[in-house]
């Protein structure tokens, strides 16, 4: 048998008598979550309804639930990060936030798509001098560009004004 020392840390006992709204303060100590992903996770939980809509009720009530707030954050800390509008739609859709917070989300970031492709190409664009035909370097740099989610327009328009991706005079 097993002896309780050091050498051996013990499993933590996860309690069984945790209500609703411990457990949902517990999640949010950790990172923040939508309405309906914090609804979800006390589903899979087994937490009956009334319980869950109590917890959730409190969460709002304390302002510790804000989707529009979660939505806004979330896009332009995308944004920042090189993505595309349409990427950053379908995360905040992943991410259960939908509807009118997802839209202002989304209207708020909907300018900075040009000046974030071509500051992603910019940074990618060293990679692709080694590659002696423009074709491939266009392609490589197309397929860059649309992995980060932008609209076709947008990059067909920032690989055009890229001297290194076109057709050599």
């Amino acid at each position: 048998m097993q002896e309780n020392n050091s050498e051996y840390p013990q499993k933590r006992v996860r309690r069984k008598d945790v209500s609703a709204w411990e457990q949902t303060l517990r999640w949010l100590d950790i990172k923040w979550y939508s309405e309906s992903k914090l609804r979800e996770k006390l589903n899979s939980r087994h937490y009956p309804v009334a319980e869950i809509e109590e917890a959730i009720a409190r969460c709002r009530e304390y302002n510790l639930i804000n989707d529009a707030m979660l939505a806004e954050e979330f896009a332009k800390s995308q944004s920042a990060r090189g993505r595309g509008s349409r990427r950053i739609a379908h995360e905040l859709y992943r991410h259960g936030l939908t509807g009118d917070a997802a839209k202002n989300a989304l209207e708020q970031i909907e300018g900075n798509d040009e000046s974030s492709a071509q500051a992603a190409l910019q940074s990618k664009l060293s990679t692709y001098q080694r590659e002696p035909d423009w074709r491939k370097r266009r392609e490589k740099a197309f397929r860059f560009l649309a992995n980060r989610g932008y609209p076709l327009d947008i990059i067909y328009s920032t690989l055009d004004n890229e001297p290194d991706l076109n057709m050599p005079d």
